[in-house]
């Protein structure tokens, strides 16, 4: 009985473990994307003056690779219908993630707009990201990255960087 017991327990300290090195997989794929996003986004500007508006707005029906993410991975690479140039889209970027992905992700850019009024105000962990940061009329970008690890279309686990800074913040990481 005492050995049934054990292993009971064994198991479960297992599957905690595993669950958990899962989820810190995923928010190291968004932070990966995230920075690489930035890099390209940087890359953009150097080349072209400005920084690309890919997505044209945020949030779950503004990602890509799919619309809506859910809790299964999705390739990279295909259409994107609902960005706000479908013919250059994140090809203008350059971002080539080297497998499929569970978070979706959008980026949104502009100059003539500030970004506190394109963003609007995101709280990180019960805390305001500082969207300021950009001066009114200079070029500036934000990217979000969502996901539904828990395939329950209720909580998004979200990451978020911006032109400005070096910071990527992560959200709600449990879900």
């Amino acid at each position: 009985m005492i050995v049934v017991v054990v292993v009971g327990v064994l198991a479960l300290l297992a599957v905690v473990a595993y669950r958990r090195w899962v989820q810190s997989s995923y928010v190291a794929e968004a932070q990966d994307m995230v920075s690489n996003i930035r890099t390209a986004e940087e890359g953009f500007y150097a080349e072209n003056g400005g920084y690309l508006d890919v997505s044209g707005c945020l949030g779950i029906n503004c990602t890509y690779p799919l619309q809506k993410p859910g809790s299964s991975k999705t390739a990279w690479g295909g259409p994107c219908g609902w960005c706000t140039n479908p013919t250059t889209a994140w090809g203008g970027l350059t971002v080539h993630p080297n497998a499929p992905l569970i978070f979706g992700y959008a980026v949104i850019a502009d100059k003539a707009i500030p970004m506190s009024s394109r963003v609007g105000a995101i709280k990180v962990n019960g805390k305001l990201i500082d969207v300021t940061s950009a001066p009114a009329g200079a070029p500036w970008y934000f990217v979000e990255a969502d996901a539904n690890v828990s395939g329950d279309s209720l909580h998004y686990m979200h990451v978020y960087g911006m032109a400005g800074n070096n910071q990527i913040w992560v959200d709600e990481e449990g879900n």
